[in-house]
Parts: C-alpha cells; sequence; structure tokens
C-alpha cells in the first residue's frame, strides 16, 4: 500500500490560487451574470496575472466556469451520501438527498450559478451537467426498490422525485426563504408515493356517461 506524501508548500499554494481563480468567477457571475465575467476578470479579482490564470485554466472561462460547476455538483453529491447513509427507512433515505440539495442551493452565490442556467451557459456545462441528477436517480430508485415497489414503477417514481427535486432547488436558489416550506411539500410527496395504492386519494375526476 502506497503511503500519501503530504502536499508541499508549492502544490498547496498552486491549490490555493485555483480554488481563488474560481471563487472570484463565482463571485462575477453572483454580482452581474456571466456577462461580467471574463479570465481577466477573474485574475484581477483573485490578485494574480492573466498569465498565471491560463496556466491554471487552458481553456479559459469555459474551463472555469465547468470546474465550478463540477466542484458544486460533487459537494451535493458527498452531502447527500452521507445524510443518506445515516438514515435507515427509505422514505427518510430519499428526503435527505433533497435536503442536501436544497441546502447547497440556498447559498445564494453556489445555488444562483448551480440552479440559474442561461442558453448561454448550457452548452459550456454541458459535459459536467447531469451527473448529480443521475445519481439521485438510481439512489431513489434503488430506496423506493427496497421499499416494495417493483423497479419499473420504482424507475419512473424516481424520474418524478428527482425533476420535483431540480425544480425545488430553482426555487430556493431564487429565494433561501422558501426552503424549509418547500422540505415540508417534498416530505409530504414522498410519503404519498410510499402508501399502498389502495391508500391513495382518488384523484381521478369520475368518467361522465
Amino acid at each position: 500500500m502506497t503511503e500519501l506524501r503530504p502536499l508541499s508548500l508549492r502544490d498547496r499554494n498552486r491549490l490555493r490560487t485555483r480554488q481563488e481563480l474560481l471563487d472570484a468567477v463565482l463571485d462575477l457571475f453572483a454580482e452581474g451574470g456571466l456577462s461580467v465575467c471574463s479570465v481577466e476578470a477573474a485574475a484581477k479579482r483573485a490578485g494574480a496575472s492573466k498569465t498565471t490564470a491560463y496556466s491554471y485554466f487552458p481553456d479559459g472561462l469555459n474551463e472555469m466556469l465547468r470546474d465550478i460547476y463540477r466542484l458544486i455538483a460533487q459537494r451535493v453529491l458527498e452531502q447527500a451520501t452521507r445524510l443518506r447513509d445515516a438514515e435507515e427507512r427509505p422514505e427518510a433515505r430519499i428526503f435527505a438527498l433533497a435536503q442536501a440539495l436544497l441546502d447547497v442551493c440556498s447559498e445564494p452565490k453556489v445555488g444562483r450559478f448551480y440552479m440559474m442556467l442561461s442558453p448561454a451557459l448550457s452548452p459550456l456545462l454541458e459535459p459536467v451537467v447531469g451527473e448529480a441528477s443521475t445519481k439521485f436517480r438510481e439512489m431513489i430508485s434503488s430506496d423506493l426498490t427496497i421499499a416494495g415497489k417493483v423497479p419499473a414503477q420504482a424507475a419512473n417514481y424516481a424520474v418524478l422525485v428527482s425533476g420535483a427535486l431540480r425544480e425545488s432547488a430553482t426555487a430556493v436558489a431564487k429565494d433561501p426563504n422558501r426552503k424549509e416550506p418547500i422540505l415540508d411539500a417534498i416530505r409530504d410527496l414522498i410519503y404519498a408515493i410510499m402508501q399502498p395504492l389502495d391508500r391513495r386519494l382518488d384523484v381521478h375526476p369520475p368518467s361522465v356517461a
């Protein structure tokens, strides 16, 4: 087994500078959207040179935007997995995913970037968008199957719930004060899905002769 060596001071400084450049882009995006973001502006905000910024991000702003999105998605997944693993009941495990996602998206700068994808941003982020959603659907489907749903039914409900979580995260990114009320609604949704069919309200209107 190879022993991990601590990072050298030079490597730590490089990682710090790289993160400061990404933080600068996130700050700029929060202040004025994509139109005010550039490698030059990020470098100036981080106290670095344009040359230094390009040495870390050869593809320029596109690479910086993708890295920010990927890091946020990774954070969501790590927090969601940790909260989910601490629960035993399937419904609690699914709710843990919602809690993790909305916790992260309630942070104004982070939530706005992660959920407010403009048409200009979406093509740039296409290589990294969707990983967290895919993992969420897989986890939700697994928990619903454990709860007794047949796999096809569980997969369909997973699509429904993950879509609801995405829309909920968008609403919370716009207004963090909505986080708790929306979490209450998600809890109700999960509870309803968990009920046997014969215990649910008949939402279909009576047929008209």
